[in-house]
């Protein structure tokens, strides 16, 4: 990580995107909607959810970087993205979901490839976890979501 402002706005980023991503899925599997996706939906709902005290934990707790921690998102981007996700059709639901997890995943390993091995060891290691915790996420089955392209990367 190039300075600990950085981190901050980006694990506060990814808390804050996880945060979100964990409330949409779990009311999608809660809706009654598609009985089918259900399962898959609360299952990432729930990782991502869990992902996100990983995420705070990383955080510079310092008086120093307090302007650069977000409650929100770490660009306007992954907010788009957020509020577009109330529009999915529930048939869509779970391959929107699958392509929402594919683009984080691909965004995390770009992340851990920057990330020195000595300096960043704590944020890999977190980094490692995640990716593992998401190995058998939803298949998005080819389907694309237009909001995702802006909200890349969803790393900051």
């Amino acid at each position: 990580m190039a300075t600990a402002a950085e981190g901050a706005r980006r694990w506060s980023g990814l808390a804050w995107l996880g945060t979100a991503l964990f409330e949409r899925l779990g009311a999608w599997s809660a809706d009654g909607a598609d009985p089918s996706s259900a399962p898959a939906l609360a299952s990432l709902g729930r990782r991502l959810g869990e992902h996100v005290a990983w995420w705070q934990d990383l955080v510079p707790d310092s008086v120093l970087l307090a302007g650069d921690v977000h409650d929100g998102p770490v660009h306007p981007g992954v907010a788009d993205l957020v509020a577009a996700l109330d529009g999915v059709p529930a048939a869509d639901r779970l391959a929107v979901a699958g392509a929402v997890a594919d683009g984080l995943v691909a965004d995390l390993e770009r992340l851990a490839e920057d990330l020195d091995a000595v300096a960043d060891a704590p944020a890999r290691r977190v980094l490692r976890l995640v990716l593992a915790d998401l190995e058998d996420r939803p298949a998005a089955d080819g389907a694309t979501f237009g909001a995702l392209d802006g909200a890349r990367p969803l790393t900051g």
